[in-house]
């Protein structure tokens, strides 16, 4: 359902509320691939968020890198749709704009059948574990309109390395089964779980065609026998924004919850009405979970950080995009420099709360487009983290087509207003907790919520948090399951 990280394209129309400047780079090599957030629909597979640490300099390599090709050469190999041919310009494109382009080792084109395999191949493993590539037509449903095939759950490996659904779209394959949160999957086709491959599982979780029937061996939480049931993939379209509500607590005050799980074109107008809702009632604290979200559109993370700093980070740089240094005119290019945008891509006023702190929730599964919200807020606003550490993906795409595939390659790192980057290990919780299967997301007593609410009220971390922390910390860290598309920072 899920897994799509790390720039896709969409509709012109949004780029037309931008000065006029945007739309001559967008046609300039898509060098402010974020403005295309207002072409709105571009995004959709790939301006993923992930600040990228890796630098601008192609990964601080010393050794020779293969023969550049030019622009122009890229673009004379593009859409020459032979084997050959697909593979000439998978090469092209990497050693052009790929971050990690000097680390490159040549490989022999002819030992891969497929292109995407020979991509695959090129990637600079050391330090990149997010490049992917997958159909065109999958990437642009799923950033454009939130849909994707499989089962509708989102998956997580927990400390005792059970598999676990985290939760389940309504409607979904899984969720006409009364498949829950908390669930525990034990066997898929009979096999039980542990005596999966990674490569095996993924293939079953997240089956590229609709019509694949499978059968799950489940325990539903609070329960103790299992369950076997059949589910057939179908395409599934995703709520970005599934719960809102605002919690009167003690003292009158009121604090906001606001679940999001991914940063895609669909999500735009269901976080201005969220916004809105607080901003009319009058909150004092906001609580935003993003502990499944893998990322998405630039622009959606920065409208997000806006609508909750408004005036306290008016006129500032939201994230700076680096390229690498085949590129300076990239990096130096002003509309690479994304602020904090104050309008929607309908050219309307966003609400703002003008909040000086902000909780979040996060995991292993907040990557990409959700840690630029963190980064990019935190010169501005006290951002007070309960949960556990973030993926570490300070790194984006911007979307490349051919020949029907969408290649996402590493191209930039994003720092903030303060130059600030790098976070390859991911941003540690100011709290640590668990995640709680056994309580709803949103309810008031779920672990991550309730740390978050307790921090609230003294200023400190609950006495549970010192013994997650050491958990953490002790190699029994929380996994989740997903492919590499569903953790990106998109450009587009």
């Amino acid at each position: 359902m899920r897994l799509a990280a790390l720039g896709a394209m969409g509709a012109l129309s949004r780029l037309f509320s931008r000065a006029a400047s945007l739309i001559l780079m967008k046609f300039l090599h898509l060098l402010t691939r974020f403005a295309l957030r207002r072409l709105a629909a571009l995004c959709a597979p790939l301006v993923l968020v992930a600040a990228c640490g890796g630098g601008g300099g192609g990964g601080g390599s010393n050794s020779s890198p293969p023969a550049p090709p030019t622009a122009q050469t890229v673009d004379q190999l593009a859409n020459i749709c032979t084997p050959s041919g697909e593979k000439a310009w998978v090469f092209a494109h990497l050693n052009d704009v790929y971050l990690f382009y000097r680390d490159i080792v040549a490989v022999d084109p002819n030992a891969y059948a497929a292109p995407e395999d020979y991509f695959k191949a090129l990637l600079v493993k050391s330090k990149d574990r997010f490049s992917f590539v997958e159909s065109q037509a999958a990437a642009d449903a799923f950033f454009m309109a939130g849909q994707s095939i499989g089962y509708g759950g989102e998956y997580l490996f927990d400390r005792d390395k059970k598999l676990r659904v985290a939760f389940t779209e309504p409607g979904s394959p899984l969720g006409a089964q009364n498949v829950g949160r908390g669930a525990e999957i034990t066997a898929i086709n009979g096999t039980p779980v542990a005596q999966l491959s990674r490569t095996d599982l993924n293939a079953f979780l997240f089956p590229t065609a609709t019509g694949v029937t499978i059968s799950f061996t489940i325990i539903d939480e609070g329960q103790m026998a299992p369950r076997t049931i059949s589910a057939t993939s179908a395409n599934v379209t995703e709520t970005p924004v599934p719960n809102v509500q605002i919690l009167d607590v003690v003292g009158g005050a009121k604090v906001g919850y606001l679940l999001f799980n991914d940063h895609i074109a669909t999500s735009e107008s269901a976080l201005i009405a969220a916004i809105t809702q607080f901003r009319d009632a009058g909150i004092n604290d906001l609580v935003l979970d993003i502990r499944y979200n893998g990322g998405g559109f630039l622009y959606i993370a920065s409208e997000l950080a806006e609508m909750i700093g408004g005036s306290g980070v008016a006129g500032k740089a939201f994230e700076k995009l680096i390229f690498n240094d085949k590129h300076p005119e990239k990096t130096n290019a002003p509309g690479n420099t994304v602020p904090f945008f104050t309008t929607g891509t309908a050219s309307q006023t966003l609400p703002a709360l003008n909040l000086s702190r902000v909780f979040m929730l996060t995991g292993p599964g907040t990557c990409s487009a959700s840690e630029s919200v963190i980064n990019g807020l935190a010169p501005f606003v006290q951002v007070i983290r309960a949960g556990g550490t973030t993926c570490g993906k300070p790194y984006g795409f911007i979307q490349k087509n051919n020949c029907g595939m969408a290649y996402f390659a590493i191209e930039f790192e994003g720092v903030n207003n303060s130059g600030v980057g790098g976070y390859t290990s991911g941003f540690a919780p100011t709290c640590a907790a668990a995640d709680d299967f056994d309580h709803a997301l949103g309810d008031p007593n779920e672990r991550l919520f309730s740390t978050a609410l307790a921090y609230r009220i003294s200023g400190t971390c609950p006495a549970a948090s010192a013994a997650e922390e050491a958990l953490q910390w002790l190699s029994r860290p929380e996994r989740m399951v997903r492919p590499p598309d569903r953790e990106r920072r998109l450009v587009r």
